[in-house]
């Protein structure tokens, strides 16, 4: 036994770095990395396995939440990897024992978020075929199934954690934003010698605060940062290295969580580097309707709406709710008004500053409102911030505009590969609108098509949401053929993608 122990050995330490990074390659991540401790030339050839950055998603829509969630960890895990964020989504169940089953699992030194969601997107764990699971679409009465969306990611090269949003009774919308925006800068400040993170994903509670908070944070940030998310859900957090979440004080709420991607300034400088990418299939179309707010009433701060009256621009008349809903009507040539389900965009020019030093500047924003409801005094959207003077257009959900622009994500991500540093996509994550998916396209998978068609292997994510993050540039046509570009950073009927990629040094 003794003599076959010390042969097994022999053989062992003789195998070349080839056959041995070969042998490795098929751990799973757990012995991956008791294999990583052997000794000093395993070690060297563990490293240079995790060399390369690797983000993988898996989603299970087994019935039963323990179940499911060792499902999705156990094929995430299924290969080597060393987590450096874990996001976990689920459409309904117990928020804290899914980040307790997480964090026995990958220990406490990731950072991770959980969140609930309207469905679930991407790579099924138990046959490897892509696949969506929705919220029932009967109501809140009706209990959805559980599924879970559990998404890990090993950046080398980048410092990964999430900062929360939390909000006392006695904190303002403006000292919560100028908060989450310096908190982001003082962690950039300590990992990094940029300036601000290369990337933000966004995981907001439903709540009249994240909506200014948002925009806040696509003031501040520079261009080159990517900022993506989920505007309304639940979420838990917890931050690097905590063992569990941070329990809330008496009368404070979340309000939003973002996980911040810094590039470490303590990267070898042979590295490779690692690039965030984002794309946006639209499906909203206008209608030729422009409106000027002329009166602005916003209702309970619990479940916000505006009641309003407008005129057509270059027109006295004030219209009432039912007359803006007549003219409408008009303009869709004979389809049901509430069939086609109509959003107004509405441009808002607002002040932004961070802290008491900053002059204030002004940056408009294109933000969408859903059409509620009409009488002969006002028409109802819901959401709160329009104000007396604000711009707007009618707009209505458009299946053939969001097939085009499917079309068009997928020849930008192939774009991606084609680039002369030959970068390889590692990742991809989508945030779809609730409204879509595949009984809005009537065909299976039409989301998730641009990473299908361009990455066959990649194993991505995504969520459906009811409120799409993703920062864009819209043009639009004001008061006396005024051209007015704001930003867009708050969507409807779309899908938002985000694609991390890798190029060598």
């Amino acid at each position: 036994m003794e003599k076959s122990r010390k042969t097994d050995m022999a053989f062992i330490a003789s195998m070349n770095d080839d056959l041995l990074q070969n042998i490795l390659l098929r751990l799973p991540a757990k012995p991956f990395a008791f294999a990583s401790c052997v000794n000093r030339s395993w070690n060297i050839v563990c490293n240079r396995i995790l060399s390369l950055p690797k983000m993988v998603s898996a989603f299970s829509r087994n019935p039963h939440q323990f179940e499911a969630v060792e499902e999705a960890i156990d094929k995430a895990l299924s290969e080597p990897i060393r987590p450096d964020f874990v996001i976990a989504n689920i459409t309904c169940g117990n928020m804290e024992d899914t980040l307790s089953l997480i964090s026995k699992r990958v220990g406490t030194r990731a950072p991770v978020i959980v969140s609930v969601v309207a469905g679930v997107l991407g790579i099924e764990a138990c046959n490897d075929k892509a696949g969506e699971v929705k919220q029932n679409d009967q109501g809140m009465h009706i209990c959805p199934s559980f599924a879970i969306l559990l998404t890990i990611g090993y950046l080398p090269g980048i410092k990964v954690d999430v900062i929360p949003v939390i909000q006392s009774k006695e904190d303002t919308e403006a000292m919560i934003g100028d908060k989450f925006v310096i908190d982001i800068r003082n962690f950039v400040s300590e990992v990094s010698d940029h300036a601000a993170p290369a990337c933000l994903m966004l995981f907001g509670e439903d709540t009249h605060a994240t909506e200014p908070i948002i925009r806040k944070l696509d003031y501040a940030m520079p261009a080159e940062t990517i900022i993506v998310g989920d505007q309304k859900g639940e979420f838990l957090h917890k931050r690097a290295d905590e063992l569990r979440t941070v329990e809330l004080h008496k009368d404070e709420i979340r309000v939003l969580a973002g996980l911040i991607f810094a590039r470490d300034r303590h990267r070898p400088i042979e590295a490779g580097r690692v690039q965030f990418h984002t794309a946006i299939s639209r499906g909203m179309s206008p209608v030729d309707l422009r409106y000027k707010v002329a009166n602005a009433i916003s209702t309970l701060p619990k479940w916000p709406a505006t009641l309003m009256t407008a005129k057509r621009i270059g027109e006295a008349e004030v219209l009432n709710g039912e007359q803006i809903l007549d003219d409408i009507e008009a303009n869709l040539l004979g389809n049901p008004l509430w069939e086609a389900d109509p959003y107004i965009g509405v441009i808002k020019r607002r002040k932004y500053s961070v802290g008491l030093d900053q002059k204030p500047k002004i940056m408009a924003s294109l933000v969408f409102h859903q059409v509620t409801g009409a009488d002969e005094q006002y028409l109802t959207v819901n959401g709160a911030g329009i104000k007396t003077g604000d711009h707007f257009q009618v707009y209505i959900p458009d299946l053939k505009v969001a097939e085009a622009s499917l079309t068009a994500v997928s020849s930008q991500l192939r774009n991606i590969m084609s680039k002369p540093n030959k970068q390889e996509v590692v990742g991809g994550f989508v945030f779809a609108a609730s409204g879509r998916g595949d009984s809005f396209f009537g065909r299976p998978n039409a989301d998730t098509s641009p990473f299908l068609e361009n990455f066959p292997e990649l194993r991505f994510g995504g969520v459906f949401c009811d409120g799409e993050v993703g920062r864009s540039l819209s043009v639009e046509e004001a008061e006396e053929k005024q051209v007015t570009i704001s930003q867009r950073c708050l969507h409807v009927v779309s899908s938002v993608y985000l694609i991390v990629s890798y190029a060598c040094s």
